[in-house]
Formats: structure tokens, sequence, C-alpha cells
């Protein structure tokens, strides 16, 4: 059992912490916005098809200009579009369908990413001839027309076996053009080492590693399990000057910050704390707070296309993109 005054100084001491959180304001100070209309969102396997996954029905040219047209209107250039889940063989089950042959016309100022997935318990990161089988999967997508491959790989440890391997073999293979994109999760609070909580976090230590050979990282800053907005807005602000300064010390290395425009996870995010609105105050207050350090940071990412409604659009274009696009457009 603690002695009564050490009780008493860890009581004192908790409590003036909490004063202080409660106190502190984490959202912006100014209106100032950081925006360069070079953003990103996740998109559906149907784009990469040409079929709707439920129905089968075929995706039409007017839905793909469609799209064309809005994301150009909310400044949107990295597309990642879903090919797979990644099998257990490390082939991915389908290919381009005609539309996606189109694509190119459409965003001809966009880079495309081939985003592959998977279940870290059904495949085998650490075997080099899942390695192998994937990465010439994923040279077939090259040949298809994309610009790079995106990975998000979930539930990823700290120091995941054969992750590292698996950068530096992409990059081996396919070359310096190749880009090489991650959608990764949370970073442990001041980016030390996350003990117990490594399935859930990385260290920065891990996170730098794997920025020094990729070109481009996308912090998924959602699913946080907060029910309140504050705290919520801090940890995105949190979690983005983290990234800004691992990702900045790295020569060309871009980060962007995925934010959460869904409302069907209840059990790891409260849509009425995790939003556009939200998340685009935190990250404008990091951006803010060290802006001689944010020229790594070149926007944000949305998860995703097929949920994003139009009012969250309008909360997109209102709290993330210049004042003169907000006025313009709503």
């Amino acid at each position: 059992m603690l002695p009564r005054r050490i009780a008493i100084l860890l009581l004192l001491f908790f409590g003036v912490c909490g004063l202080l959180l409660a106190l502190w304001d984490p959202t912006p100070r100014t209106d100032t916005r950081f925006d360069r209309g070079i953003n990103g969102i996740w998109l559906g396997h149907k784009w990469y098809t040409g079929k709707g996954v439920r129905t089968g029905d075929l995706v039409s040219q007017v839905e793909l200009e469609e799209l064309g047209l809005n994301l150009e209107k909310h400044g949107i250039r990295d597309l990642f579009i879903h090919v797979g889940p990644a099998l257990p063989s490390g082939e991915l089950e389908d290919s381009a369908g005609d539309l996606f042959k189109s694509l190119r016309g459409v965003f001809p100022d966009a880079r495309i990413f081939a985003w592959v997935g998977a279940r870290v318990e059904n495949i085998s990161l650490d075997s080099a001839l899942f390695r192998q089988e994937l990465i010439r999967s994923i040279q077939r997508l090259g040949s298809e027309g994309f610009a790079g491959v995106h990975f998000d790989f979930e539930p990823m440890i700290d120091y995941e076996p054969g992750y590292l391997e698996l950068l530096a073999e992409v990059r081996d293979e396919l070359g310096q053009e190749f880009l090489i994109s991650q959608a990764t999760p949370r970073a442990s609070f001041m980016g030390l080492f996350p003990g117990p909580l490594r399935r859930s976090y990385w260290s920065g230590g891990f996170y730098t590693e794997t920025m020094q050979r990729s070109n481009q990282t996308v912090l998924m800053a959602y699913d946080s399990g907060l029910d309140f907005i504050t705290p919520y807005i801090a940890f995105v602000r949190h979690q983005t000057g983290l990234l800004m300064d691992w990702g900045c010390s790295i020569p060309g290395h871009e980060i962007l910050i995925g934010v959460p425009a869904y409302e069907d996870v209840p059990l790891y995010s409260n849509p009425q704390v995790e939003n556009l609105r939200t998340a685009s105050l935190g990250v404008r207050s990091a951006i803010e707070a060290n802006q001689e350090k944010a020229d790594c940071v070149v926007g944000v990412s949305i998860y995703s296309n097929w949920v994003t409604d139009e009012g969250e659009w309008k909360d997109f274009r209102s709290h993330w993109m210049e004042s003169g696009a907000t006025q313009e457009y709503e």
C-alpha cells in the first residue's frame, strides 16, 4: 500500500493534469487553412473491376465522370482504389476491368494507387515465398496502369515480422519511380514503445523505419474509441504532430492524415465525435502550431468515398478547404 503522503501527491498530480487537460483547447487558434488541393480518398473495388461488388451491375461512364467532377472540386489527387485483399498465396483474385482503363482520362492529374489490404492473420508477411508472390501481383498492377501500391494490412503490431522486408523488396523489384504508400495505425504516446498495446499502436522507431522505405504514409486518424469531441480533436492533433516530426525528417516523404466519414462501426467510432469536421480541426491545429515543420503534410485523405454524403462534403469544404473554395461551393 502506498504511503499516505505519496498517495496524496499522486492525487494532486493527476488532478492538476486533469484540470489542465480540461482547460486546454486543442482547436485551431485562427481560421487559417492549409489545404493544397492534393488530398486523397479511398475508393471501392468497383472502380477496379467496373462492376458493383454486391449487384454485379456495370458502373457507367456517367457515374465515372460524376466521380471525377466531385473529386476535382474537392482537391483530391491521390486515389486509393481497392484491388483485393491479398490471398494467402500472395495473389489477387481480380484484374482490371474496362472501366479502370478510362480512369486515367477522367483523372489525368491524379496518382492512382492499388489499395492492397488483408487481415494479417490470413497472410504470412514473414514468409519470403508469400512476399515474392505478392510482389509479382504488384508488378501486374503496375502493368495495368497503377502509379504505386497502397498497403493496408491490419492489425499490424509494432515491428510486424516481414513488413519492413516487404517494403524494401517492393522498392528493389519495382524501382524508384513506383510509389509505395501505407495506411498506418495510431502512433504510441510521444512515440514511445507501446508495450502490451503494440497491437494497436506503433512506436516512433518503427514508424520511421517504414517511412524510410516508402514514399507516403496515410495515418488512419479514427477508430479512437473516444466519446467526447475535445479529446478526439486533441488526439488527431497529437497524432498529426508526431507524424509531422518523423515524416518531415525524411527527404521527400509525404504525410496524409486519414479523416473519417463513415457511421457504421459503433464499437470503435462515435460519428458524432469522429467526423470530417472534428478531424479537420485537429489536423489544422497541429499544422498551425508547427508550420515550420509541416511541409511534408500534404493534405488529408477521406475514408471513404462510398459513405461520404453531401452534408459531409460540405463539412469538408467548410473545415478543411480554403475559405474561397468554401464560399464558391456552398
